[in-house]
């Protein structure tokens, strides 16, 4: 019994995120494909021909079913498409570039740490921090953001944030692991909005109104998924301070709590590697 409504739970909030992160936003976009297909740029707003070529694929049930059979199958291929398309963007977002894209971002990235440089003068911190938090290595804003975290934890604590998140992960309770959760989907929902924007892009170039879509969703695109980017460095840096102290005696229960221990832990987690 308890099985069974484990089971049901597990398959309502599948069903949830489906729809809310797949099937709404493809069944939009789908719609919108359909309209920029049909008309295309000349006749944009022909809402006559459209009526007329919509009327023609009215039929009986069966066609009625095949249709929407296949524009729920679209908007679920689009959904995963858009979310595929959001790990690119993360990476690019995060200054993670080609090799292509190298000479650009280390013009970016010498250019935002000689600026950085420029207000590390203990009295413009405020300023230097909207740069970034620690000394540019990324040639975007959101990459040093996410590289923070690592290089800070590393500073302060000798711990190699890499290797020991894992590790610290087994030691959270769920109170703990449920923000963290949620903040990471935040920033992967930001970033699936951006493969939004690369679709509606790519429509725009048959229809241009979805071009205009494509640009006001890159603009949210930005704005969330820096924001969504603050706020789970935020936590997981936080969580290391928090908990810091019972990695150290979960690990080495003999030893003193301090950067060295940090430093023989990082050895111990990477294991010569």
């Amino acid at each position: 019994m308890i099985a069974t409504t484990l089971v049901t739970e597990f398959g309502k909030k599948a069903a949830e995120r489906w729809l809310a992160l797949l099937a709404v936003p493809g069944l939009v976009f789908t719609g919108f494909a359909a309209i920029g297909l049909l008309l295309g740029h000349s006749r944009w707003f022909d809402l006559g021909s459209l009526h007329t070529r919509l009327a023609g694929w009215s039929g009986g049930t069966t066609q009625t079913l095949l249709v929407a059979v296949v524009a729920v199958g679209a908007a679920s291929a689009a959904g995963y498409l858009a979310r595929a398309i959001g790990g690119g963007v993360e990476n690019v977002l995060a200054g993670q570039w080609s090799r292509l894209g190298d000479p650009l971002a280390k013009r970016l990235t010498a250019r935002r740490r000689q600026r950085w440089d420029e207000l590390n003068d203990g009295e413009h911190n405020e300023q230097r921090n909207r740069i970034a938090l620690i000394p540019p290595i990324s040639p975007t804003w959101t990459g040093d953001r996410l590289s923070a975290p690592a290089v800070r934890v590393r500073q302060n604590y000798g711990l190699d944030l890499a290797s020991t998140w894992p590790r610290l992960w087994l030691l959270l309770p769920d109170s703990m692991r449920e923000p963290l959760s949620a903040a990471r989907t935040r920033l992967d929902t930001a970033c699936a909005l951006g493969g939004w924007t690369v679709l509606y892009l790519a429509l725009g170039l048959r229809w241009w109104p979805a071009a205009v879509i494509g640009v006001v969703l890159a603009g949210l695109t930005w704005r969330r998924a820096r924001a969504a980017a603050a706020g789970y460095a935020d936590l997981v840096e936080a969580t290391v301070d928090v908990r810091r102290d019972e990695l150290v005696r979960h690990f080495a229960p003999d030893d003193g709590i301090g950067r060295a221990q940090g430093l023989e832990l990082t050895e111990r987690f990477r294991k010569g590697t």
